[in-house]
């Protein structure tokens, strides 16, 4: 496309990109779904040809590895652990934040990539390893112990950006109807806790699966103890 091309059609071609940087990029892709971010998307929102995108982002990797973590960070960033908190209180606050922040991120959380600049958003995960080290927990049962309470937090996460507005765990209908539809197999335990919408992928299921975890570690240190 020519400079006279880009005019025409309202587009600032590549020769009209020095006001155009990494930070006006992602702040243009925040209003943008999952789903539907692509370098493509992103020009057309600021009104730019794609390869003035392109200069300052190299891929759709590249592009979304910046709205993960300009979402990460920004909700990961402000946690607060007081000075005095036990481990589990330490524990939980990191998980909830965790999961917030992939949350923030519309599910791109396995896209971030932290840079130097980054690394004081990890302060609290060295203060609870801290805290918890300090309680009596080996460096390994913190460390897994840590790792595992994050990838339940993340997971939850992105099961809420799939199930978006939907309530109640989005297969318990199709459970509910193959069980009511197949008359050969009886699983009345299942079926009834299908209908009851006990599961969800929400704040309670959140925490529920916390204090599994969180009971689990206190079994663990009074047993090493």
């Amino acid at each position: 496309m020519s400079t006279s091309d880009s005019t025409r059609n309202g587009r600032r071609g590549r020769g009209s990109r020095a006001g155009l940087t990494q930070a006006r990029i992602v702040e243009a892709a925040r209003g943008l779904g999952a789903e539907s971010i692509t370098v493509q998307a992103v020009a057309d929102r600021l009104g730019v040809d794609r390869a003035a995108v392109h200069h300052h982002v190299n891929d759709l990797d590249t592009l979304r590895e910046l709205i993960a973590l300009d979402a990460f960070t920004v909700r990961f960033a402000p946690v607060t652990i007081a000075p005095g908190a036990d481990w589990r209180e330490a524990c939980r606050l990191l998980a909830v934040s965790m999961h917030d922040a992939v949350l923030a991120s519309g599910g791109l959380g396995a896209y971030v990539r932290l840079t130097p600049s980054d690394v004081a958003v990890l302060e609290p995960v060295e203060q609870t390893l801290g805290i918890m080290i300090a309680a009596g927990f080996d460096d390994e049962t913190a460390a897994r112990s840590l790792t595992t309470l994050a990838g339940i937090a993340a997971a939850t996460a992105r099961e809420r950006v799939i199930a978006g507005r939907q309530t109640g765990h989005p297969q318990a209908p199709a459970v509910r109807r193959a069980i009511e539809e197949n008359g050969d197999v009886e699983l009345p335990v299942l079926y009834r806790l299908a209908q009851a919408d006990l599961v969800a992928f929400d704040d309670a299921q959140l925490q529920a699966s916390i204090d599994l975890v969180l009971d689990g570690m206190a079994t663990r240190l009074r047993s090493d103890g």
